[in-house]
């Protein structure tokens, strides 16, 4: 085991070989020893973020954020599709996660331009405190244009979901297109505060579909509603206010499709540090399958 992640390690900064994508289940590492290994462990398809220093001085009455994020490829698929970003902005912290569609070359574009197009929009908006939500559904708007844009351009079919958080004074504002979610965990409940654009979620609304039903219904991957297939699209927003001790989760599908409700909120409940939340879901969603790439972002409420 030593010798094995000695010889990842050499690879890593020997720069003289290709780079591989590991995780956590692949290379065999538990969940305790992940802390002390995400600074080392940089592959090109498993992307982990951790949060700036904590500022020092007294407690400010914001609620103070630490965050870890990561991506992987997961079991199945050769390539990573997803994306996912964190920017601070004036104090601020927006948190962004997609899900590319279009296959190789066209859903990683599509996820990788609708990531960074709401992370520059986010920046360039000056002042976010007068219409935070509005800022995020402008953001929205604007990777929507720029990712249909681009499939115009291509000759594509290439689309993306988008699940995005900016945080303010305490409160998440919160828009989405497709199914990449967003979930609050706090005080033993669990509650999404997304809505999937999907047409499973609309069967199990109708009550034709239970929810453990659409996990494996051959139609859970049909979305009604992408950023880039259109010139326009609709945006579901809410507001929610974040409280001390919870946890606030961005994942796409390839989590949620194989780690359920009540799996999540177990191992955010249980883990304090976010890089090992993010550790552990990966590799449940892994064992489970790992059918699909798999991008979380836990951001602990402290």
């Amino acid at each position: 085991m030593l010798n094995e992640l000695m010889n990842i390690i050499r690879r890593i900064f020997g720069m003289d070989h290709s780079w591989e994508m590991l995780t956590f289940p692949r290379v065999q590492i538990d969940p305790a020893s992940a802390r002390s290994l995400t600074q080392v462990l940089q592959p090109a398809h498993t992307i982990r973020l951790r949060p700036d220093p904590m500022e020092s001085g007294p407690l400010a009455a914001t609620p103070r954020l630490t965050w870890h994020g990561i991506t992987d490829t997961g079991m199945v698929r050769p390539h990573n599709e997803d994306d996912l970003a964190h920017l601070k902005v004036n104090g601020n912290s927006l948190f962004v996660v997609a899900d590319g569609m279009g296959g190789h070359d066209a859903g990683e574009v599509a996820s990788s331009v609708a990531v960074r197009t709401v992370s520059s929009e986010i920046r360039r908006i000056a002042v976010l405190s007068r219409d935070p939500l509005g800022a995020v559904e402008r953001a929205i708007q604007a990777a929507n244009a720029v990712v249909h844009q681009e499939a115009v351009r291509k000759g594509s079919n290439m689309g993306t979901t988008l699940a995005v958080a900016l945080v303010i004074d305490g409160v998440a504002h919160i828009g989405n297109v497709g199914d990449s979610r967003i979930y609050w965990i706090e005080n033993g409940s669990i509650t999404q505060l997304t809505e999937d654009h999907s047409l499973v979620a609309k069967l199990v609304s109708a009550g034709k579909l239970t929810k453990e039903e659409a996990r494996t219904d051959p139609r859970s991957n049909l979305l009604y509603r992408t950023i880039g297939i259109d010139g326009a699209v609709r945006t579901a927003t809410t507001r929610w206010e974040l409280k001390t001790g919870g946890t606030l989760l961005l994942c796409t599908d390839g989590l949620w499709n194989e780690v359920s409700d009540e799996e999540i909120y177990r191992i955010c409940a249980e883990e304090k540090q976010t890089e090992l939340i993010c550790a552990r879901l990966v590799q449940l969603a892994n064992a489970n399958g790992g059918r699909d790439n798999i991008t979380a972002i836990a951001v602990k409420v402290l």
